[in-house]
């Protein structure tokens, strides 16, 4: 059983076509598979003022020492601030970049609830197409998202070996030749910044293959 804990972005391992609701709403039952939980608006470089609500979480949800927690965060950043903070601070993206995921990392070994976890990162999803126009917060072109995006995938993967963390991505499926997103991984009934259920395979996959799952 793998716990997966993040921002909307959780909400894929939900089974369902929607956008789950927020802790301490649940969207599964006490044999699923998944546990998505969606702890609201969260960034990972902030994560870790979301520690002591991710401890809490853990602690009122049931799992085995064999189990996973899976962090879903990222894609906020890469959307709606490297790239602007990059501007901003005058600074070169893979800086903005290095500093993001560290904190990110970091938050992520502060996670200790009464019970041990094994811990996982999803990496953050290609970002969202041209083809499903997206009116929220959002610095750059597809293609320039989606090389922030690839930085920073690498740049946690990096980490996660470095720290016994599993990592997961499917980052690189989602792409058409040309670096822009294949908008058919994402979703058709909200914002279109979303994996629908058709990514769940190769997901699944990658779980099992990096034996999370």
């Amino acid at each position: 059983m793998i716990i997966c804990l993040g921002d909307s972005h959780s909400s894929v391992f939900s089974g369902k076509e929607k956008i789950i609701p927020r802790w301490p709403a649940k969207e599964y039952t006490l044999l699923s598979k998944f546990k998505p939980i969606r702890i609201g608006p969260a960034t990972a470089y902030n994560l870790k003022s979301k520690v002591p609500l991710l401890n809490e979480i853990l602690n009122k949800t049931f799992y085995l020492k064999k189990d996973f927690v899976l962090f879903c965060f990222g894609e906020v950043d890469i959307r709606a601030h490297l790239i602007k903070q990059s501007i901003l601070q005058e600074k070169k993206v893979d800086e903005i970049v290095l500093e993001c995921v560290t904190k990110y990392i970091n938050a992520i070994k502060l996670v200790s609830p009464k019970r041990k976890i094994q811990k996982a990162v999803f990496a953050p999803i290609a970002s969202w197409s041209d083809e499903k126009p997206y009116d929220g917060p959002s610095y750059g072109s597809n293609l320039e998202r989606n090389r922030i995006t690839r930085i920073f995938n690498n740049t946690l993967e990096k980490m996660c070996n470095q720290n016994n963390i599993k990592f997961v991505s499917i980052f690189e499926d989602m792409l058409n030749k040309d670096g822009t997103t294949d908008s058919n991984f994402l979703d058709d009934w909200g914002s279109g910044i979303h994996l629908n259920q058709s990514a769940m395979p190769i997901i699944i996959d990658r779980l099992k293959s990096n034996s999370i799952l």
